[in-house]
């Protein structure tokens, strides 16, 4: 067996570097062949060679009794360690995590003495493999008849197909377990394979499809994709509400929700703490949650929204609230409140799932309290101007002005009270 890697050759003795850096390497294992013993049995002893620039006829080590140590704790990095006995030099080996793992593995079914196909190899007559046989990582499709044949590479980190009337997205795609990268934009897609969510991709471009017909989120709600995520483009999809498993990406640095049809933003996009640039462009927004506060954005891009006037209305059933006893709150948002106000940690297992998604998601009163929309009347539309106070750049339709949703404590909260205040002046 060989594959193409980078390798830098440590002494244990000396720790000295063979080689300054890892260098592109070809490790091959197998079996050499041996003389005849006394009673004509040929003799098959286990070698590994490392080729590489420096040594072009290879560096060979022998196996059996010879291997020192092997880390692997780094495997699914595509990361290893193979230290040799004599000569007391280890290999640090960075490779593709799949191919990297069927090596190591038939370096251990060497070691035990069983017969695998990958040692069939003829070590004395192995050579390096050339640099043009480097293992695709990229692959760009711009038409159907572009498809491989013989399915995706497995090595591949960044995939693209645009615009090639694609209407499911197959299996084979979500099992590439080195992607990285994956544009499908320009496609008929109407939903996404829950298995896309086992993959750890950092950008993920899904414009101009037609997941709103179905709205279908389950592939958002993967653990790894989740923990990855760092860039999604959901523009021009027909959505209608925004996804709510995606306030879960909490690395999501760049949002895309351009031409679509939504209406509102949750307040539980305060948990996107990551997110720099939000683009909601060409969309039907009346106004934006007052959570858009507590995030710190250098690109808000709001234009050709429809962002509606002052809501008078809201704002006279404000000022007629009682201000007298308030219903006492339910025990459940009393302890996710004090949870929030004395930032105890959120360990899992320690509260219920409930709670802890309570305490992320919920919107806050404009007097940093935990707050919750217990009755309708707690959700005031369009009564507050936002300051953007962490917000660099606003793009925005000059003859709108814009305006938050808020959710008020109660009746004798500070916040109210100042809203009270300022409503009367206007409606006496």
């Amino acid at each position: 067996m060989k594959i193409l890697c980078e390798v830098q050759v440590v002494n244990r003795n000396t720790q000295a570097n063979r080689t300054p850096r890892p260098v592109k390497s070809t490790l091959a294992i197998g079996y050499k062949q041996s003389a005849r013993d006394a009673n004509g049995n040929t003799k098959k002893e286990l070698e590994m060679v490392l080729f590489s620039g420096q040594s072009k006829t290879g560096s060979r080590y022998k196996v059996r009794d010879n291997i020192h140590a092997v880390h692997t704790k780094f495997v699914l990095d595509g990361k290893a360690t193979i230290g040799f006995k004599q000569p007391a030099e280890n290999l640090l080996i960075k490779c593709d995590p799949i191919q990297l793992k069927g090596f190591l593995q038939t370096l251990k079914l060497g070691m035990e003495g069983k017969e695998a196909i990958n040692l069939r190899l003829n070590i004395a007559a192995a050579t390096a493999i050339p640099q043009k046989a480097q293992p695709q990582v990229k692959m760009v499709i711009s038409k159907r008849s572009e498809y491989p044949i013989k399915g995706f590479p497995r090595t591949l980190k960044s995939l693209t197909i645009n615009n090639s009337q694609l209407v499911k997205l197959s299996f084979e795609i979500c099992s590439l377990r080195n992607l990285t990268k994956l544009d499908v934009s320009g496609n008929k897609l109407t939903k996404i394979p829950s298995e896309l969510g086992r993959l750890a991709l950092s950008s993920l471009h899904l414009g101009s499809n037609c997941l709103g017909e179905l709205n279908d989120w389950c592939w958002l709600r993967g653990t790894k994709l989740s923990q990855s995520l760092g860039e999604l483009d959901l523009s021009s999809n027909g959505l209608t509400h925004f996804p709510p498993p995606l306030v879960k990406c909490e690395r999501l640095v760049s949002l895309n929700l351009n031409d679509n049809q939504l209406t509102r933003l949750p307040f539980s996009i305060r948990r996107l703490q990551a997110l720099r640039k939000l683009h909601v462009c060409s969309n039907k927004l009346e106004s934006l949650p007052s959570a858009i506060e507590d995030l710190h954005i250098d690109l808000l891009d709001v234009w050709g929204n429809c962002f509606k006037a002052f809501n008078s209305e809201e704002a006279q059933q404000l000022t007629k609230r009682t201000s007298g006893n308030s219903t006492p709150q339910p025990l459940w948002l009393q302890a996710a409140r004090a949870v929030a106000n004395y930032k105890l940690p959120l360990p899992a297992g320690s509260l219920p799932a409930v709670l802890i998604e309570l305490i992320c998601e919920a919107p806050k009163c404009l007097c940093g309290q935990l707050c919750y929309a217990l009755s309708k009347e707690d959700l005031l539309q369009r009564v507050v101007q936002p300051k953007f106070t962490n917000i660099k750049n606003l793009t925005y339709s000059r003859e709108h002005q814009i305006y938050a949703d808020v959710v008020i404590c109660g009746p004798t909260c500070s916040a109210s009270q100042q809203l009270k205040s300022l409503f009367s002046l206007v409606f006496p």
